[in-house]
């Protein structure tokens, strides 16, 4: 840790003597400080700082050591820029930048692990390292010649300084196709990666694009700015990548860098502005004063702006960790708006890793003999773990696993607390959770035992009872002819036969209300059935069935059938529909679809009419119930019946 701490205070302070020196430099050359390389002072040593904090959390890593390298480079180029009134400095400004830009561009090459995509972009890092070092040593002979104009002069050079331009200009060309090309190599990488490398190479290639988009357009047309497009981009990205998707596990190490570099950058941005400022308007061109004030200004104003600035990147790297009351209010926010009690602990889940970004998050419950059972998780456990006890109302009901944010990364005291209380928080959803599903399932068991009875007793009915009352009715009238001569008689059988007559008629009413009549030739045959009715209108109904529908439960068959006769009759009364087509599909749940081309569920008509009876029968069974528009016009319903393992197919 020593010497980790000693090398940070190196490239601490070398930062600081490059923008000294830079500053020094451009009041001694032109008497002022220059923007266009105060601007570009402190993003370039970036390059060198970003390194340095890699090599800190993996030592000897290729990227580390070429953004070190590229940001040292890029430091003296614009040292050189900045005294470019000595001649030395002035002779070196004219190539120095070529050596960072190919440094750059191999390190994007080799991003995130350091080595290549694949053997075969192996000629790409070739032609950027042979492009960019005979474009630095051609620029470098020219410059001899002409050491203060080489690049700007539209004098006549001399024979030698032409010739070193022409090979120049063809090795840059071959450096510049090799940043291309690995544009294309980023691209492909994060085409072909998964998990958090992919989150990783989507936060650089948008930086790549952006220094690439800056050295193409930008600088050239001495667009405002266009120079810090070109040096933010890219330390810019690397940042997001290490402390957003813990690159290296070096967030805790980027984050007291990046509030350093930042306070750096506002000290001087702000220094700046104030004496220009006060010495133009207020103090009368004495720059003496006007630094006197803005060093008073600056040291009233540090503490708490690095302490906003640290909140800042605190919410960046470690979440809502300081602010425990947000978190609890989402949790409670997503209890309260969840609807599906099945999608409560995947959310939750989700909602905690995001709130305190950390990378893994999951929820056990407890069995019995003391193994537990995963209810929900979201991310990968790419680090160590930690558990917290959910509890709720005295019992221990499983346990809340949380991965640290990186592999030399622990949770404080206080982030402790904080899981702890959330561990609680999800005790008591796992619990509620746990008591809607077993309401729910009770319900199902209650409506699939009731349509089982009721299958049972239409059968009993139909095929007992029934034939039973038919065969006495017969008897009956088979006596009043034996007895012909005896009236009294003869009434009383009459009597008893028209008796029989309504009792056959009252079973029969039975038997129909326990259950459609129609699905006693299966299911699919009663949907048959029941589209034909509107083959005398002008609506043609279509009904395609896919997988096996014999088999059933009860509760089922009568729940997609009344669905199915509900919805052809509200878009043949309301839809003004030409065509209609059912499916049913029957999988692990049996799902239905009916899609009209009529005017769609905006229509005040349609909207509501028999939507709440459909919806309370899949809501019996557990299943699921969505309307909306069909494309390109028309209606839309989608039903989704859950059904028992033994029943289910696949």
């Amino acid at each position: 840790m020593f010497v980790m701490g000693m090398r940070r205070l190196a490239v601490a302070g070398m930062a600081i003597t490059v923008l000294l020196l830079v500053l020094v430099g451009n009041l001694v050359s032109a008497g002022e400080v220059s923007g266009r390389a105060t601007a570009l002072t402190a993003p370039m040593v970036a390059y060198a700082i970003m390194g340095a904090v890699v090599l800190t959390g993996v030592p000897g890593h290729l990227v580390g050591r070429m953004m070190v390298a590229a940001g040292g480079a890029a430091a003296v180029a614009l040292l050189a820029y900045s005294w470019a009134a000595w001649l030395p400095a002035a002779w070196l400004s004219q190539w120095a930048w070529w050596p960072p830009f190919g440094l750059i561009t191999l390190a994007l090459l080799v991003f995130p692990d350091g080595r290549l995509p694949s053997p075969r972009w192996r000629p790409v890092a070739v032609s950027i390292a042979v492009g960019t070092a005979v474009a630095s040593l051609a620029l470098a002979l020219a410059a001899l010649d002409h050491p203060r104009n080489l690049l700007t002069s539209v004098i006549d050079f001399t024979p030698r300084a032409q010739l070193l331009i022409r090979v120049a200009a063809v090795a840059a060309l071959a450096a510049v196709g090799g940043l291309l090309a690995t544009l294309w190599a980023l691209w492909l990488r994060w085409r072909r990666a998964d998990g958090d490398t992919r989150h990783q190479l989507a936060c650089l290639l948008p930086a790549a694009i952006l220094f690439v988009f800056g050295l193409a357009v930008l600088d050239p047309l001495d667009i405002s700015g266009g120079y810090v497009v070109i040096a933010v981009a890219l330390p810019l990205g690397m940042c997001v990548a290490i402390l957003r998707y813990r690159l290296y596990g070096l967030d805790q190490v980027v984050n007291r860098t990046i509030v350093w570099l930042l306070m750096t950058l506002l000290v001087i941005v702000g220094f700046i502005a104030i004496v220009t400022l006060l010495r133009d308007a207020v103090l009368g061109g004495s720059v003496s004063s006007a630094s006197l004030v803005a060093t008073g200004l600056i040291a009233v104003t540090f503490e708490p702006l690095r302490q906003r600035v640290q909140r800042v990147v605190n919410r960046l790297v470690y979440g809502d960790r300081d602010d425990p009351y947000r978190v609890i209010a989402r949790l409670g926010e997503l209890l309260g708006r969840t609807v599906e009690p099945r999608a409560v602990l995947p959310q939750l889940t989700e909602t905690i890793a995001r709130s305190l970004q950390v990378p893994y998050v999951a929820v056990q419950k407890e069995e019995g003999d003391g193994n537990f059972v995963l209810l929900a998780e979201h991310g990968h456990a790419t680090t160590t773990v930690d558990t917290f006890d959910m509890v709720a109302h005295g019992a221990r009901l499983g346990r809340l696993i949380v991965a640290n944010r990186s592999p030399t990364s622990r949770f404080t005291q206080r982030e402790r607390r904080l899981l702890g209380d959330l561990a609680v928080q999800a005790a008591v959803a796992v619990e509620a959770t746990r008591f809607v599903l077993d309401l729910q399932n009770s319900r199902e068991r209650l409506v699939m035992a009731r349509e089982e009875e009721r299958r049972r007793a239409r059968r009993d009915l139909h095929d007992g009872l029934g034939p039973t009352l038919a065969g006495m009715a017969m008897q009956v009238r088979a006596a009043q002819k034996l007895v012909t001569g005896h009236p009294r008689v003869s009434d009383i059988l009459t009597a008893i036969a028209e008796d029989l007559h309504m009792c056959t008629g009252e079973v029969r009413r039975l038997v129909d209300q326990l259950r459609p009549p129609a699905l006693d030739a299966g299911l699919v045959a009663a949907l048959r059935n029941e589209c034909q009715r509107f083959a005398s209108t002008t609506l043609a109904v279509q009904l395609r069935a896919s997988g096996r529908m014999d088999g059933l439960p009860a509760a089922v068959e009568v729940a997609a059938y009344r669905v199915v006769a509900e919805a052809l009759t509200n878009v043949a009364r309301h839809a003004q529909a030409r065509t209609c087509r059912v499916t049913v599909d029957r999988e692990r749940s049996l799902k239905l679809e009916i899609l009209d081309d009529g005017v769609g569920i905006a229509s005040p008509a349609l909207r509501g009419v028999g939507l709440d009876s459909m919806r309370e029968r899949a809501a019996e069974l557990g299943g699921q119930f969505t309307i909306g528009e069909a494309s390109p016009h028309g209606t839309a319903i989608r039903v989704r019946l859950p059904l028992p393992l033994e029943h289910a197919d696949g």
